[in-house]
């Protein structure tokens, strides 16, 4: 190598040193450090002490026993009530934690991809004042979480919030209807959309949904205008109806889009911690609990690192599965050009 070669080559890794430092000190090494410590009884105020992998059976093992299974049986359970007599989880809290986890996700997946789709479908069209309303759409994504959060509380207050003012005021006027024709008044249910067990989830699924549909709507709709025009007069003159292009030509186009989207909002849904943490603190009645928010409460607030240090490398491996999937799925109905 001449005397020049090498002296390029030497500038080149000098620029290149403070982005590898960088990830060497706030990446790599904490990384390489949390796996360590996945394998050990770290509580951030004794040496931590190797337990191998303890922490991850505690989290994922079962404790069987064949005597309670048949003592099921013979008291009449059915063979599910008797398997989970068997088989006892040996952290419940971290099963009800992925349950939760798994809920949210495919929640917010559900009520924001559609959405935001149809959303962007709609807002594809060239008329004046369109880009006020993709405006208006996109402002959730650049809020503050903590910010949304509060309006959200409002929004859900259970005496005074606009959601039960609402039923409120429509059941009221299904009364005046029904009364007069004999008919029992529908009572007033009254929601307790963030102290009830039963809507406390689906609250934060619905905030969380508001606050991506914006992004996830410019994302298709940046799809949508890349996709030439010739496409939909030549099936338009052909006599095909806004079902079938969107159907034939519009989804299939866009699949690479939706595939990103999906593996994107997947990812994110399942690193929920924000918003339980700030609307709810995993209640009630543990309603709420996600895995990161889990392992925050073992590692942060009980100090004990290494078993949270175990359940992050959980979710990492949950994520990592969830994604593989979905890319070995994807070649089955995404469409490359």
């Amino acid at each position: 190598m001449s005397k020049n070669r090498r002296r390029e080559a030497i500038e080149g890794y000098l620029f290149l040193l403070p982005n590898l430092l960088g990830f060497l000190v706030f990446m790599a090494v904490p990384l390489a450090i949390s796996f360590y410590y996945s394998f050990t009884d770290y509580n951030l105020f004794t040496a931590p002490n190797w337990v191998g992998l303890k922490n991850y059976s505690q989290a994922l093992g079962f404790t069987f026993d064949p005597a309670a299974f048949r003592a099921a049986l013979d008291s009449g359970a059915s063979f599910f009530q008797a398997i989970s007599a068997w088989a006892k989880p040996n952290d419940p809290t971290f099963w009800i934690a992925l349950r939760n986890t798994i809920v949210y996700a495919l929640g917010v997946l559900g009520m924001s991809v559609i959405p935001a789709f149809l959303l962007a479908w709609l807002l594809n069209a060239r008329l004046r004042g369109m880009s006020i309303f993709r405006a208006l759409i996109y402002i959730p994504v650049v809020a503050s979480i903590v910010g949304s959060a509060l309006v959200w509380f409002w929004i859900y207050n259970q005496q005074s919030g606009i959601f039960n003012t609402i039923i409120t005021a429509f059941v009221n006027f299904l009364n005046t209807i029904l009364t007069p024709l004999g008919a029992a008044a529908v009572a007033d249910p009254n929601i307790g959309w963030l102290v009830s067990p039963q809507w406390a989830l689906f609250s934060l699924i619905l905030m969380t949904s508001w606050a991506t549909i914006g992004y996830d709507m410019v994302i298709f709709l940046a799809a949508l205008q890349s996709i030439p025009t010739y496409l939909f007069e030549a099936a338009t003159v052909d006599g095909a109806g806004r079902w079938t292009i969107l159907r034939k030509i519009i989804v299939p186009l866009m699949s690479p889009t939706i595939f990103f989207v999906l593996v994107t909002n997947t990812i994110a849904a399942l690193q929920i911690f924000a918003e339980p943490y700030i609307m709810t603190q995993g209640g009630p009645a543990n309603s709420t609990l996600t895995i990161v928010f889990y392992l925050y409460q073992k590692g942060f607030q009980r100090f004990q690192m290494g078993y949270g240090a175990s359940l992050a490398w959980i979710v990492f491996g949950l994520i990592f599965i969830v994604t593989i999937i979905q890319f070995r799925a994807s070649g089955r109905w995404v469409y490359e050009e």
